[in-house]
C-alpha cells in the first residue's frame, strides 16, 4: 500500500496515484534533476513526485549546488543551499538557510526548525517530496511509468485534417516556461461512442466521457494563455460533474477521480505521458500547451 494515505496501491514509484498528484507543482522536472549525495545513509527518506525514495544522511543539506554530500535539486525556485535536514536524539528537523523562496511543511512556511513526521510534505521551493522514517517499511516500487519525464516540446508539424485548437495571437509574449507545446487533434465520429485523440502523432482511443474531459482542458488551456501559468487552464471538479456524460445519475468527485485515473492510464499506455495535472482547490488541467 501507499506509505502515505496507506489506503491505496501504489501504481507511482512507492505512491498511489493521488498522493503522488499532491506532489505536483507548476515547475516541471526531470528525473535527473534530483541527485542524491550520500555517505551515510540513515532509514529516512524523501520521496519525490516519481515515487523515488532518496535516503537521508544523518545531516543532510538540500540545495541547488551541493559540494560533497547531500540532495541536489537542479532547478532555478530552489537556492543554492536551500535547507537542512537533521537527525538529532532520534528526530529529524528541518531548517531554512535563508532561501529565496521558502521551505514548506504541510504548505506552511518555515521560520524555524521544524520536526518532521511520518509522511509529512516537504517542500523546497516549488519541488515537494514526502518524509517517511523507515524505507524497510516502503511497498516494492512500481516500475514502468513515463510519468512526466516523457512529455517534452517537439518540433514536429502537425498534421492536417482534424479539429484543431487555436492559440491567441501575440503568442511571443507567452510565459510558458513549464509547459511542453504540443499538437492536439479531436476526432469524434458522427454516431458517438467516444473518439480519437491525436498528440504529436500519437493516439489513443478513449470513451465519451473521456474525451469530453480531454476536450474541454484541451479548449481551456488554450484560451486561457494570457492567465499567469501558475493558475492556467485549470477545470475545477464541479463543472466535470456538471458538464460530462456521465453513466451514473449522481456523479461525486470520485467519479471525477476514477475518470482521471482511467485516462491517465490511457494515455500513458499509449506512450503520450501524464498529460493531466491535478492540483488541490484548483481542480485538473492539461499539462501541456496546445500548438496553433
Amino acid at each position: 500500500m501507499c506509505p502515505v494515505c496507506r489506503q491505496r496501491p501504489a501504481e507511482v514509484g512507492v505512491l498511489c496515484e493521488e498522493c503522488r498528484d499532491e506532489l505536483s507543482s507548476p515547475i516541471k522536472i526531470m528525473p535527473e534533476q534530483i541527485q542524491l549525495h550520500g555517505a551515510r545513509p540513515t532509514m529516512a527518506a524523501l520521496i519525490d513526485i516519481w515515487g523515488r525514495p532518496h535516503r537521508l544522511d544523518p545531516r543532510t543539506l538540500v540545495g541547488r549546488q551541493v559540494d560533497g554530500q547531500g540532495l541536489a535539486i537542479l532547478e532555478p525556485s530552489v537556492s543554492r543551499h536551500h535547507a537542512h535536514l537533521t537527525l538529532d536524539n532520534d528526530e529529524w528537523t528541518v531548517r531554512d538557510l535563508g532561501s529565496a523562496n521558502g521551505t514548506f511543511q504541510d504548505d506552511k512556511l518555515i521560520a524555524a526548525p521544524m520536526a518532521l513526521h511520518e509522511s509529512d510534505r516537504v517542500r523546497f521551493g516549488h519541488i515537494a517530496f514526502y518524509f517517511v522514517e523507515d524505507v524497510a517499511r516502503l511497498p516494492p516500487p512500481r516500475l514502468g511509468r513515463t510519468m512526466t519525464a516523457t512529455i517534452r516540446p517537439t518540433d514536429r508539424s502537425a498534421p492536417g485534417g482534424s479539429q484543431t485548437f487555436p492559440l491567441p495571437s501575440g503568442d511571443e509574449d507567452r510565459t510558458d516556461v513549464g509547459l511542453p507545446v504540443m499538437s492536439f487533434k479531436m476526432h469524434e465520429p458522427t454516431g458517438g461512442g467516444g473518439g480519437l485523440i491525436e498528440v504529436d502523432g500519437k493516439q489513443v482511443q478513449l470513451t465519451t466521457t473521456q474525451f469530453e474531459l480531454m476536450a474541454l482542458m484541451i479548449k481551456r488551456m488554450a484560451g486561457e494563455l494570457h492567465q499567469p501559468e501558475l493558475v492556467r487552464g485549470f477545470v475545477r471538479s464541479s463543472e466535470l460533474i456538471a458538464d460530462l456524460s456521465w453513466d451514473t445519475r449522481e456523479p461525486s468527485e470520485n467519479h471525477v477521480k476514477q475518470l482521471v485515473r482511467r485516462v491517465r492510464r490511457a494515455l500513458i499506455k499509449s506512450e503520450i505521458g501524464d498529460l493531466i495535472e491535478s492540483r488541490h482547490r484548483f481542480g485538473y488541467r492539461l499539462r501541456a500547451i496546445p500548438r496553433e
